[in-house]
């Protein structure tokens, strides 16, 4: 991957019966928040983590090794996430789904279960684009170009891709 000037080797594998939809969630996670720099696998036995029963899809470190970003993408538990919330309340705690209807229902989920939802970032893809970009992703990705936060300005396995997310 050659993005924002940048460059890494990116290693995405199924666990725990992930689906295809699930890592191009996780993928489209990872390069919006590109300069945080993210864990991939962060397992409980990760230090940041160390004591708690969830683990994310994505983690972001500060500089002293703690939790700063916490990366939900797809279906999330909300008890997990008010867990997440109140055990690191100075980390951003960012979800990734992959429509504006589920990522509304998500955030009416929020409200109703008393979630601190100022402490929850929502993104989703508009309309038909996810469906569009996880149909551009294959075994092996190349992607080239920019990702800056919520919009998409990419070459994807040769094809372009550009979208804006939407926050929800």
């Amino acid at each position: 991957m050659a993005v924002n000037g940048g460059s890494r080797v990116l290693v995405l594998t199924c666990i725990e019966n992930e689906t295809p939809e699930h890592l191009a969630l996780k993928l489209g996670a990872y390069l919006s928040l590109w300069d945080a720099e993210l864990v991939l696998e962060a397992s409980g036995k990760h230090p940041a983590l160390a004591g708690q029963e969830f683990r994310p899809d994505l983690l972001g470190l500060d500089a002293a090794g703690e939790v700063a970003v916490w990366v939900e993408c797809g279906n999330t538990a909300l008890h997990k996430l008010g867990k997440v919330v109140r055990k690191w309340p100075r980390a951003r705690v960012v979800l990734f789904k992959e429509n504006e209807a589920k990522a509304k229902h998500l955030r009416a989920d929020l409200a109703r279960e008393g979630v601190d939802a100022e402490r929850v970032e929502v993104y989703c893809w508009p309309g038909t684009a996810f469906r569009d970009w996880s149909g551009l992703l294959s075994d092996k990705v190349a992607v080239f170009g920019e990702a800056h936060g919520v919009g998409f300005n990419l070459v994807v396995n040769d094809q372009v891709y550009a979208t804006d997310l939407i926050k929800c």
